[in-house]
């Protein structure tokens, strides 16, 4: 199966992507040290290094989390490589969106993790099963070809011991993110946020959160294709995720490069936020990210959503100008922004949906606590902190929401302002 930091696992959609633009310096995370591999199997011996809050009051959520996540950045890897091969494709759900067997497959896993520890546990996720009870044949077929996905998974990173599932053990699992959210203790999950960047081989995180009456307490975020050091591609009118020329020839070439990609975001509330490997064989201490901590807007980024159907880019754009910003934006898809902004690759994330779009909270919710984490802070666009309380859906939410350093934050209201009057007129 395809793992975070296989070289082997680049598609030549990727490789061509990534070889057409020069590439444009970005700021860089602190320099870490490299250890040899080990084997997938040797998750146990990583656990400590999973952040820096072992011994704290949550120490045993944010293990039970990173290791569901990392499991999960497995099994995801090998279909988006299914899918450049076109082995496999993505299907329509009643919403429009698009569907995977990764989506399916993740979310039973992470919930089969978190079960082994609480089986008592609530959780509002993205999916659930009705598709593959209710679909006739092909919903059969495609929940064959997810109960094998995950025992496929759960034998590669439990080895010996670990179960086989039946499918409906898998059906049940799945359906265990259909929690209403609410007051209480419930964990928050999209196992494939961002899947227009998965079927297109680009970015996507697998986003997992836990709060207690509204209060996000654990975070942990896998960005499997997120570069490790924030290297971007220019284009004409954005930036995006990529690699230089020379590192994707030696890609292609199969030599180890180590530790070059794959990223998991840990936050713990009040413990700060860190960095390292998706990929459990690549052994590497917890980076501490932190957001940026000046604002200088000849050298300022910000980042938003990669299709214009998901946010205004032309407001976005008038914001950035009025705060100064003269670079073009930084466009990723998924909650890898939230990650961008909290190791400080961009100061600002906005994002302006069209009126009457409601924001579901396991689009933001690992995101959220990460940046936080990392110094910053994220509101709607009145300034207001969001709502983790409510429900499935982040009510009340004024206009968009928007994340940035504490120290930007009441300069980005005014600008925030100042263009929406502006658009008024």
């Amino acid at each position: 199966p395809a793992s975070c930091s296989n070289p082997s696992n680049m598609t030549m959609a990727s490789a061509i992507r990534l070889n057409v633009a020069p590439v444009v310096g970005a700021r860089r995370a602190a320099p870490q040290k490299r250890r040899n591999a080990a084997p997938i199997r040797a998750v146990a011996a990583a656990k400590k290094s999973d952040g820096a809050a072992a011994s704290g009051q949550y120490a045993r959520e944010l293990e039970v989390a990173a290791d569901a996540v990392r499991m999960a950045s497995t099994l995801c890897q090998e279909v988006q490589a299914q899918l450049m091969r076109q082995d496999e494709q993505a299907d329509m759900k009643d919403d429009r969106s698009l569907v995977t067997l990764a989506d399916y497959a993740a979310q039973a896993i992470i919930c089969w993790r978190i079960q082994q520890e609480w089986s008592d546990f609530t959780m509002v996720g993205e999916e659930d099963a009705e598709a593959l009870t209710e679909g006739g044949e092909g919903g059969a077929l495609t929940l064959q070809k997810i109960v094998k996905l995950v025992n496929k998974t759960l034998k590669l990173h439990k080895g010996l011991g670990a179960p086989e599932l039946s499918s409906s053990e898998v059906v049940d699992l799945i359906n265990k993110g259909g929690g209403a959210g609410g007051k209480g203790r419930h964990w928050v999950l999209d196992p494939v946020d961002g899947t227009l960047g998965f079927v297109r081989g680009d970015q996507y995180a697998i986003a997992l959160a836990m709060m207690e009456d509204g209060d996000l307490k654990v975070g942990v975020m896998g960005c499997p294709n997120m570069p490790k050091m924030g290297e971007v591609l220019e284009y004409d009118s954005s930036y995006t995720y990529g690699f230089s020329p020379r590192l994707v020839s030696k890609m292609l070439a199969g030599e180890s490069l180590g530790w070059y990609k794959g990223c998991m975001f840990t936050a713990v509330k009040g413990e700060g936020a860190y960095m390292l490997p998706c990929d459990p064989a690549v052994k590497a201490d917890p980076l501490p990210v932190s957001v940026s901590k000046e604002f200088d807007p000849q050298a300022a980024k910000f980042c938003e959503p990669v299709m214009k159907a998901n946010s205004s880019q032309g407001f976005t754009a008038s914001v950035a100008d009025n705060l100064g910003i003269e670079s073009k934006p930084l466009r990723v898809y998924s909650q890898v922004k939230y990650g961008s902004v909290a190791r400080a690759d961009a100061d600002v994330f906005m994002k302006f949906p069209k009126a009457g779009y409601k924001e579901k909270i396991w689009d933001h919710a690992a995101g959220v606590i990460i940046v936080e984490e990392a110094g910053g802070v994220v509101t709607d666009a009145g300034g207001t902190p969001l709502d983790w309380a409510g429900g499935r859906y982040l009510e009340s939410l004024d206009r968009g929401i928007v994340a940035t350093s504490k120290a930007l934050h009441e300069r980005l209201m005014d600008a925030v302002s100042k263009s929406w009057s502006s658009s008024q007129l």
